[in-house]
């Protein structure tokens, strides 16, 4: 073999281990991305069970108060720079959607929010505040008219975790009629059962809903409740006239008593001010 050839082969060989480490480092910069990104794309995000209703909070001022039921524990917006959880919270009612704004000075000193625990969210002339202590409360004035609802979400991966009907503000007391006096005997009529109301706020052209439900029995006092509204929205929330709520697709529900209850099924899009009800009358029992 000449030393020509000596110096090919040489030169092949240097090629050739070139191109392994290439390909050593190639596969485990590939394998390192797909282990890392696979761990970051199943990441969890919190978990809550929660709940929502409207509360007095002075002579004539409302609040909505919300509950954590059970789940994971979230620190409020901003009071932690290393929160695993941070949440955040939303007003929708028919005039806008709102930040609910999280300021210390309605905050006492645990900035957590943890199964047990109840926050109230209060209404300000420049905008919504939350409170973790009724007595820090200051400065609230009534809520708008209308459904109200409120969002909450996993601020620190950006996903709604829960949507929570709270109830409705400014509904119209029924009037008792009174009745002369008479000798004569009289048919009192039924009552006609209300006619289904479907409402829609801040919707664009082509964005409402046609929201309806289908409810089936399932035991004396409980009733499950489906929705099929169209087109089919992300979020839904249920009021059921007795004070409880609850989200979801598919709900089962128990009754405390026999009777009529006024149902309100509101559904909206993530990430959209439009929003939809309809409120329809059940007798259960």
């Amino acid at each position: 073999m000449t030393p020509h050839d000596l110096n090919n082969k040489a030169v092949s060989t240097l090629v050739g281990l070139i191109l392994i480490i290439f390909l050593v480092v190639a596969m485990a910069g590939i394998i390192y991305a797909l282990i890392f990104g696979l761990v970051s794309s199943v990441e969890k995000t919190a978990y809550v069970v929660t709940g929502a209703k409207i509360i007095p909070i002075a002579p004539n001022i409302d609040g909505i108060e919300v509950v954590h039921r059970n789940g994971d524990t979230m620190y409020y917006e901003n009071q932690s720079r290393d929160a695993q959880y941070e949440v955040r919270f939303m007003v929708d009612t028919s005039e806008e959607s709102s930040v609910v704004i999280t300021d210390p000075t309605y905050l006492s000193s645990d900035t957590t929010w943890s199964p047990g625990d109840r926050v109230i969210i209060f209404r300000k002339a420049d905008g919504y505040y939350l409170a973790n202590d009724p007595a820090l409360i200051s400065g609230a004035i009534p809520l708008p008219s209308g459904p109200i609802a409120i969002r909450i979400i996993d601020n620190t991966h950006s996903q709604l975790i829960a949507y929570e009907g709270a109830g409705s503000i400014g509904s119209e007391p029924t009037s008792t009629p009174t009745t002369e006096p008479t000798t004569e005997p009289t048919t009192i009529p039924p009552t006609p059962t209300p006619v289904p109301v479907q409402n829609c706020y801040n919707c664009g052209p082509g964005e409402g809903f046609t929201v309806s439900f289908t409810t089936q029995v399932r035991g004396l006092l409980t009733i499950r409740f489906k929705d099929d509204s169209s087109p089919q929205p992300n979020t839904r929330a249920w009021t059921f006239g007795d004070g409880g709520s609850a989200s979801g697709e598919l709900i089962d529900h128990t009754f405390p008593a026999p009777g009529s209850y006024q149902i309100t099924l509101t559904v909206k899009r993530n990430n959209s001010p439009c929003t939809c009800t309809l409120t329809r009358w059940i007798m259960v029992g």
